[in-house]
């Protein structure tokens, strides 16, 4: 017999329409989202497919998946079944852009999965996704094979696209819901457009996030309504490929199906299954009655179908629809205890009475409503009996299928057990939301069987604690604690739990609540220690910090534990950065050194990030920082490589590199944005200060705006948009007066603070006003300052040098104090120590010290070579003011680069460091140049001086990258 499916898309002309039209943008690179609501049965999936059909015609990739009903939400299930059902047409992609990502996608692709731990946040999810959906899209297009910027948005727009289908979403799961919203934040400049489809009469959490995208214009809602009477008719003879019907059929279709074209295939197919409507050379006609009036429900129609197929296909048809709308047919003999072949032959007479259609993986039911119906039509004992027969078979197979079967089968214990299970490999792989869910269930099954109950409770505190909700955690954890006879119901007798508590309680800061959990926990050696080190640090109480961690690590030594050793050296380290970079460095190279030996990625990370960190106390070097930032891609910790590319950021703005430094901003930026991080605002204050440092005041202006908007109470950022970023943009331009109190109020913010954040304003805001003569607020500032952990940096440290070389110059030679203090600046930070130069010039032009001429020649020189032509003028000025012969400005010498140029590369050192680049030695440069070694050995250390390079190579490298 013939499915009576129509072939054609009918009365849907403006729905379909709307979907065409993100398709034609998809090829342009601009993605989407659109929904589509409607009641069962109105022909959302059949919209589907058509534009699937139409997107495979035009070379775009579809990717399609399901949600499915069930008590037991599946995490990631409808994502899972369209990436696995993507790569398994089309093979396994070599994305580079995807790499970094693939463990996290490994809870949608089993053979992605890895041991190590991976980032559990679903949006690192959503991007991996966002990029698996690119690279397919371009490989399916037969393009560049999914290729990205460094940044990793936007991508090549010859890319044919991708089309991502999601049905039911009334029934997924919220790791799924999670996803779907940051796709639909962050696909709006790729090539993939995301179609989903949900019943809009049915209150879910997948209804409610599409209203709240849809609220926020993320989003666009297409109501899939049900057809007119006309188009009834027009899909009905569609169906059967006739002009016309015989006109009770059409009055009976029309008055009966509610214009439901699912009801209206349904109820053709019960006409034509019952012989009631037969077709003879190319007509139809009714043979019999149509039963006089149309029975109400669908169940009814459904209900005569089941009456058509004789009582072994019924048994078979009832256990599947136990198993679910998609079955395993295999699974069917033994729930029915019937022959393989019977089963084969009962799935063919479903097939053809159209209760059932083939698939190319088995089997399903017409529609939900079609198993739901069936379920319908069993008794609640009978439902119980096929439910316990299944679930023996399927019980090592799904846990999830099984949990239901055996509550459908009325044994609540094992239905909780199995949801145990479900519940921590869902943990295991990430899915907070969907375990916490399940086991909340679980625990309402077990009720007060506690050989049931206490293993969930003490599974769920794991999550609770995971997922930051620490209150809720503790809370629990304190109840379950309390009860004397459960601790032998526990793990280790409850001393795990007390350390999972101690962990949540630091992540949240509460070291008191910690140290209770510590001491009750008896961890094993050295682990306690190095907790209450931890619980000691964040305290304040750094000397104890300190001792313990040196306990906490010989004991680690001893008992062979290399993570123990590698978080005592780190608090070891951070202590120590206090007051001795020297002794934090060493404290870090050896956890650096432990890490790698005994293959620790994430404490090998942590190591190197903190070794950056000295980096920027010390020279501003981000190079360490790099580093840190590539393996913290490669292990997938996505949420730290946006906290690197802020210190990288503020690191290069210190060094006045504003278009490195911007780029590392925004990077900052753009993953703060998809992966929703605190780092937002700072980020946007150091892209803030990078159009600052480069007169763009307008972009200057919007990206302040944005971050004081996202976080007006931080101290933090309000005191660096006030003191780093104005303040910086009035240097520019000449207004030290509005420079001074923008620094001013910038100060007020970051006193208020308890971060160790310290600007350099900070020293050179005590260097201005001592040049301006306000000496006791210079000195009063520069107490202060010294007295904080201000002076661990660097930059703040040599003003500070600079303003007392002032003061001092007011009654004495204070040569020496310029010397030590110019020296220590360093000569990654060249523009604060012209600038320094520049005011100390002045200073001692006034008082009569020092040799204020060459200082100024040379700081007129470099910030005009900048195109900071303000300041230069200002040192030109005051040469004048000294007698001195003052140098022309001129034009900016075209045959050195721009960066170069604003570094005060002079155009023979551009030439020395394009032939360093060639591998030249001193000896082959200074012949191909007609210079001395020794002029070529002062230009290559001018070079290394300037562009903040280490070696020979690095310049190379430097050289290579400013010429791509």
């Amino acid at each position: 017999m013939r499915q009576v499916l129509c072939p054609v898309l009918v009365g849907r002309e403006q729905e379909i329409q709307v979907l065409l039209d993100g398709l034609d943008r998809v090829a342009g690179g601009h993605g989407g989202v659109v929904f589509l609501a409607g009641e069962a049965g109105v022909g959302k999936s059949r919209l589907l497919r058509e534009l699937s059909r139409r997107a495979g015609e035009h070379g775009r990739t579809v990717l399609t998946g399901r949600a499915v009903a069930g008590g037991v939400p599946v995490a990631f299930r409808p994502l899972a079944e369209a990436v696995l059902g993507g790569l398994r047409g089309s093979g396994e992609p070599d994305l580079p852009e995807v790499r970094p990502f693939q463990a996290a996608l490994g809870r949608l692709v089993p053979q992605w999965r890895t041991p190590e731990p991976v980032a559990e946040s679903p949006l690192v999810l959503g991007e991996g996704l966002v990029r698996l959906l690119h690279g397919l899209g371009a490989r399916g297009a037969g393009g560049a094979r999914g290729a990205r910027g460094a940044g990793g948005a936007g991508g090549p727009r010859d890319a044919r696209g991708c089309v991502l289908c999601l049905e039911d979403l009334h029934w997924a799961d919220q790791e799924s819901l999670t996803v779907l919203e940051y796709l639909a934040d962050n696909v709006a400049g790729e090539g993939i457009l995301v179609v989903g489809t949900l019943r809009a009469d049915e209150d879910s959490p997948g209804r409610a996030l599409v209203r709240t995208l849809v609220d926020r214009r993320a989003a666009r809602l297409v109501e899939v309504t049900r057809l007119d009477g006309d188009a009834t008719l027009r899909l009905a003879r569609a169906c059967l490929g006739a002009t016309t019907l015989p006109a009770p059929v059409e009055a009976f279709l029309t008055d009966s199906a509610d214009g439901l074209p699912f009801l209206i295939e349904e109820l053709l197919a019960g006409l034509v299954g019952a012989g009631a409507l037969v077709e003879q050379d190319g007509h139809w006609s009714m043979t019999g009655p149509l039963g006089g009036r149309v029975p109400p429900t669908f169940a009814d129609a459904v209900a005569r179908r089941m009456d058509t197929v004789d009582g072994r296909t019924r048994a078979v048809l009832h256990a599947a629809a136990v198993l679910g709308r998609r079955f395993d047919w295999k699974l069917l003999p033994a729930v029915t205890d019937e022959d393989q072949r019977l089963v084969s032959a009962a799935l063919r007479q479903a097939v053809s009475a159209q209760l059932l259609t083939a698939r190319p993986d088995g089997f399903q039911f017409r529609h939900a409503l079609t198993r739901d119906a069936v379920l319908a039509g069993l008794a609640a004992p009978e439902r119980a009996r096929i439910a316990a027969r299944a679930l023996t078979v399927v019980e090592q197979l799904d846990p999830a299928l099984a949990a239901d079967l055996a509550e459908l089968a009325g044994d609540r214990g094992r239905a909780a057990e199995l949801l145990l299970t479900v519940g921590r490999r869902a943990t295991e792989a990430g899915a907070l939301a969907t375990a916490e869910t399940t086991l909340r269930r679980a625990r309402e099954l077990a009720s007060d069987e506690l050989r049931i109950a206490v293993p969930v409770d003490d599974a769920l505190i794991d999550v609770l604690a995971l997922s930051g909700q620490v209150d809720r955690a503790v809370d629990l954890g304190g109840r379950l604690l309390g009860r004397l006879d459960l601790a032998e119901r526990l793990p280790a007798g409850g001393a795990e739990l007390h350390l999972r508590l101690a962990r949540a309680a630091l992540t949240a800061g509460r070291w008191r609540t910690a140290a209770g959990h510590i001491d009750a926990g008896r961890p094993r050696p050295g682990l306690a220690d190095v907790l209450d080190a931890q619980v000691a640090l964040g305290e304040g109480r750094l000397e104890q910090a300190a001792r313990l961690a040196a306990t906490a690590l010989d004991e680690a030594e001893h008992a062979g534990l290399p993570a123990v050793a590698c978080e005592a050296l780190e608090v070891a380290g951070r202590v120590a950065r206090q007051r001795d970079l020297d002794a934090a460095e060493k404290a870090f190279t050896t956890g650096l050194a432990v890490a790698t030996a005994h293959g620790l990625e994430l404490w090998r990370l942590r190591a190197l990030h903190e070794l950056g960190t000295v980096d920027q106390l010390r020279t501003e070097s981000v190079d360490r920082l790099r580093q840190a930032r590539d393996l913290a891609i490669d292990v997938g910790a996505l949420a730290l490589v946006a906290t690197l590319d802020l210190q990288i950021a503020a690191g290069l703005l210190k060094q006045f590199r504003p278009r490195e430094g911007e780029a590392a901003a925004r990077d900052s930026v753009v993953a703060s944005r998809r992966l929703r991080l605190a780092t937002l605002p700072m980020a946007l204050v150091l892209e803030a200060t990078a159009y600052a440092q480069t007169g763009r005041s307008e972009q200057m202006a919007d990206c302040l705006a944005e971050a004081l908007t996202l976080a007006p109470d931080d101290l933090d950022v309000q005191g660096s948009a006030w003191g780093h970023c104005r303040a910086t943009a009035s240097l520019l331009a000449g207004d030290r007066t509005r420079a001074l109190a923008e620094m001013a109020t910038g100060a007020h913010y970051l006193q208020q603070s308890p971060a160790t954040v310290a600007p350099p304003f900070l020293g050179l805001r005590v260097l201005l006003l001592a040049v301006a003569g306000d000496d006791d607020t210079a000195c009063r500032e520069a107490a202060r300052l010294r007295a904080s952990s201000a002076i661990r940096h660097r930059i703040v440290a040599s003003l500070l040098g600079y303003a007392e070389a002032v003061l001092h110059g007011r009654t004495a030679p204070a040569g020496a104090l310029f010397h030590r203090a110019d020296a220590e600046m360093g000569p990654l930070v060249a523009w604060y120590q012209q600038y320094a130069r520049m005011l100390t010039a002045e200073a001692a032009l006034t008082d009569g010290w020092g040799t204020p001429v060459p200082w100024l020649r040379e700081a007129a020189a470099y910030f005009a070579a900048r195109a900071n032509q303000q300041i230069a003028a200002a040192c030109r000025a005051l040469l004048r003011r000294a007698g001195a012969p003052v140098p022309r400005p001129g034009p900016a010498d075209p045959v050195v680069p721009a960066q170069l140029r604003a570094l005060g590369v002079t155009r023979r050192e551009s030439d020395v460091l394009a032939l360093v680049a060639e591998g030249l030695t001193n000896q082959e440069l200074a012949a191909r140049l007609h210079l001395s070694p020794r002029t070529v050995e002062k230009h290559v250390a001018g070079l290394l001086s300037k562009t903040g390079c280490r070696r020979r190579t690095q310049l190379a490298g430097y050289f290579a990258r400013l010429s791509g």
